[in-house]
C-alpha cells in the first residue's frame, strides 16, 4: 500500500484480485467486493481447477477474480491487464485456531479426514505451505508478486512479501474489519461500506485462555513469518488510515473534528461527501430514463448479497439486515411532466404479510405514494408518480429509498427455509421513465403476453367508449387510454362503467363480488383468468353457470359452506369432550 495511490479509480482495463486467505473472514469480504462489479464481470470460479477449466478468451471478460487462487498465475492469465491486489489479514495465532476449528466442523471440506483427529497442536506443525511451513499469509502475499517461490528461503519469501504488500491497493485487518472496509471504501471511491454481512462465520470462537500455554507457544514458533508480515501490515494500516481520517477532515471536515478521537458516525459521514464528490468527478449524463436490474454493481447500502436463480436472470436481493435499503442511480434529466418510478418485488409468498405492507419509497429524501399495478405467483408490480420537482437534487445521483416497520429471518415465516438472515422484501429491477412513455417501457406491458391477458384487454378496446372508467388491475393502464381505477377505489365507492375481475384477488373477491351485485354489473365477459362486467345494455351477457364464470361463484360458495361446516364441526366436537 506504501506505493499505490492514496485514492483510485478503477479503469476499464484493471482487474481487482481479492486474494482470499483461509479464516480471514474472506467470505464476507468476498460479498462486499462482488456488489461493486456488476455479476457479468465477476469470474464465477473461486478456486484453482475451477479457473483452469475456463478458456483464456472468456477470462479476459472479467474484472474481479476472488477466491481461494493461490496457485493459478492470475497475471499472466491476463495480458495486457493491470491487476489490481487486495487482500485481508488476520492475527496468525487467532487465524490458526479458527481455521482448525473450521475444518473440523466442516465434513465436506478437503483436509477433514486428516485434520479431524489431530490437536491443535499437531495442527499448527502440518499442512504447510512449502519451505514457508505453516506461514500461509506471507505464502500467499509473496506470490502476488513471484509466483514460483520455490528457490526461496523463507527470509527471502517474507523480504518478498512485505515488497507484495507495499504494492497492494488495499490490505485489511480482521481486527479492524469496519475500519478496513472505510479505508478500502476512501481508496477506490466507493459508498462508505457498512459490515452488516456475517458469511461462514463460526457462531463461538474461541479464546486463547481455552486453549494451554505450551499449544499456544507451538503455534507462534510455526507462524513467526506470518507475526512479522501481520505486524508490517499494521504500520501500513495505521498509516494509510490515519492519512485518510486528516485528508477527510481536511476537505469536508469541521473545527470540531479532531482525527485522534473520530467516532464512526462522523467518519462515515465524511466519507459520505468523499463519495459524492468521487461519484461527481465521473461526470455521469443524466438521462431521460433509467433502468437498475440487481445484476449492475450497487451503489447503495442496506441490502443482502446478491442472489442469481438457478434458473438464471434477473439477479435480485433482499433488503436488509436493517429496515432500511438504499440506490444511488444516475441523475435523471429533469422532464415537463411527472416521471414514473416502477419496481418489482419478488418472493412475496415467502414474506411476511405485515412487511410488505408496510414498504414505503422515497425519492431524493421525498416520499411518494405507491400504486400496486398487479400481483399474482409470488410477484408484485408496483409504481409510485414522481413529480419533476422531486427528481432535482444537489447530490450526483437520484436516491431511491426503501423503507420497511421491520425485518425478519426467512426461516421465521416458513420453518423449512433453513435461511437466517434478516431481510424485509426483495426486489429484482427499479426503472424511472417518463409518465408518457409508460407503454414503452413498463413492464406491465410483459403481462399482456398472455393470450388471457390479451384476450381481455381486446375485448375492452372494443366495446369501452372514450372518457368511460374501467376498474382492474392498474396494469391495464398500460393498454387503455380510459381512466382506470383500483379494486380499492370501487370498494370505497368511485363509479365506474366496467370492472375487470382478476381471479386471483382472493383476498378481496368476496367484497368485490357484493359490491357487482349492489351497482348492477353483470358479467359480459369471461376466460380463465379474468370476468368483465358492465351496466351496458347493448352488450350480451355471459351466464353465472358458464365454464369460466361460475367458479368465481358457485365453488366460491361451496367452499365457504365447507369453511364453515367444518368450523361448526369442530366447535361441536370441543363440546362433546
Amino acid at each position: 500500500m506504501r506505493n499505490f495511490p492514496a485514492q483510485y479509480t478503477l479503469n476499464d482495463e484493471d482487474v481487482l484480485y481479492f486474494s482470499h486467505i483461509p479464516k480471514t473472514a474472506g467470505m464476507t469480504f468476498r460479498t462486499i467486493v462482488e456488489d461493486q462489479f456488476d455479476d457479468r464481470e465477476i469470474c464465477p470460479a473461486t478456486l484453482n481447477a475451477q479457473v483452469a477449466k475456463i478458456p483464456k478468451d472468456e477470462l479476459k471478460n472479467y474484472r474481479l477474480f476472488r477466491g481461494h487462487l493461490g496457485f493459478i498465475n492470475i497475471p499472466d492469465l491476463l495480458p495486457g491487464k493491470r491487476v489490481v491486489n487486495v487482500t485481508i489479514l488476520r492475527e496468525p495465532i487467532a487465524r490458526v485456531i479458527s481455521h482448525y476449528d473450521y475444518i473440523r466442523r466442516m465434513p465436506g471440506d478437503p483436509h477433514y479426514e486428516a485434520v479431524k483427529d489431530m490437536t491443535l497442536a499437531e495442527f499448527a506443525q502440518k499442512l504447510t505451505a512449502g519451505k514457508v511451513g505453516k506461514n500461509i499469509q506471507t505464502y500467499h502475499v509473496a506470490k502476488a508478486m513471484r509466483f514460483k517461490l520455490d528457490d526461496l528461503t523463507p527470509e527471502e519469501t517474507l523480504t518478498l512479501a512485505k515488497e507484495s504488500l507495499d504494492s497492494f491497493a488495499f490490505v485489511g485487518l480482521v481486527e479492524r474489519f469496519q475500519d478496513s472496509l472505510f479505508l478500502l471504501s476512501y481508496i477506490l471511491g466507493w459508498k462508505p461500506i457498512l459490515n452488516s454481512r456475517k458469511e461462514n462465520a463460526a457462531k463461538k470462537k474461541k479464546s486463547f485462555d481455552e486453549i494451554p500455554a505450551e499449544t499456544l507457544e507451538i503455534i507462534k514458533a510455526n507462524s513467526l513469518l506470518d507475526l512479522e508480515l501481520f505486524h508490517y501490515a499494521q504500520e501500513i494500516f495505521e498509516m494509510r488510515f490515519n492519512e485518510m481520517v486528516q485528508q477527510l477532515i481536511a476537505q469536508f471536515g469541521n473545527s470540531s473534528d479532531q482525527a485522534e478521537n473520530i467516532s464512526s458516525d462522523r467518519l462515515k459521514e465524511l466519507l459520505e461527501l468523499h463519495y459524492e464528490q468521487r461519484y461527481r468527478d465521473r461526470a455521469v449524463t443524466p438521462s431521460p430514463t433509467l433502468l437498475y436490474d440487481f445484476g449492475q454493481a450497487l451503489r447503495g447500502v442496506g441490502w443482502q448479497r446478491r442472489e442469481c436463480p438457478p434458473s438464471g436472470p434477473p439477479a435480485y436481493r433482499w433488503t436488509g439486515p436493517g429496515t432500511l435499503s438504499t440506490l444511488d442511480l444516475p441523475q435523471i434529466a429533469v422532464p415537463q411532466e411527472d416521471c414514473l418510478l416502477e419496481f418489482r418485488v419478488i418472493a412475496t409468498q415467502a414474506t411476511a404479510p405485515d412487511i410488505l405492507e408496510s414498504l414505503s419509497v422515497s425519492v431524493n429524501r421525498h416520499p411518494v405514494k405507491l400504486y400496486p399495478m398487479h400481483s399474482d405467483r409470488g410477484v408484485k408490480l408496483i409504481q409510485a408518480a414522481v413529480a419533476p420537482e422531486l427528481l432535482k437534487s444537489e447530490r450526483p445521483f437520484t436516491e431511491i429509498k426503501f423503507e420497511v416497520d421491520r425485518v425478519t429471518s426467512l426461516n421465521a415465516v416458513n420453518p423449512l427455509d433453513p435461511d437466517t438472515r434478516l431481510v424485509g422484501v426483495a426486489l429484482n429491477y427499479v426503472q424511472v421513465f417518463p409518465q408518457s412513455a409508460e407503454k414503452q417501457y413498463s413492464a406491465a406491458t410483459q403481462l399482456f403476453e398472455d393470450q388471457a391477458w390479451q384476450e381481455a384487454i381486446d375485448f375492452l378496446k372494443q366495446h369501452v367508449q372514450p372518457q368511460e372508467t374501467v376498474v382492474a388491475p392498474l396494469a391495464f393502464r398500460v393498454m387503455l387510454n380510459n381512466p382506470v381505477l383500483d379494486y380499492e377505489a370501487f370498494l370505497d365507492g368511485k363509479p365506474a362503467e366496467w370492472v375487470v375481475l382478476h381471479k386471483g384477488v382472493a383476498a378481496q373477491i368476496s367484497t368485490i363480488l357484493m359490491k357487482l351485485l349492489g351497482r348492477g354489473l353483470s358479467p359480459v365477459f369471461a376466460n380463465e383468468v379474468f370476468v368483465v362486467y358492465s351496466n351496458h345494455r347493448g352488450i350480451s351477457t355471459t351466464s353465472y353457470v358458464s365454464k369460466h364464470v361460475r367458479p368465481v361463484y358457485i365453488d366460491r360458495v361451496k367452499k365457504n359452506v365447507e369453511h364453515r361446516l367444518k368450523t361448526i364441526y369442530r366447535q361441536y366436537a370441543g363440546k362433546k369432550r
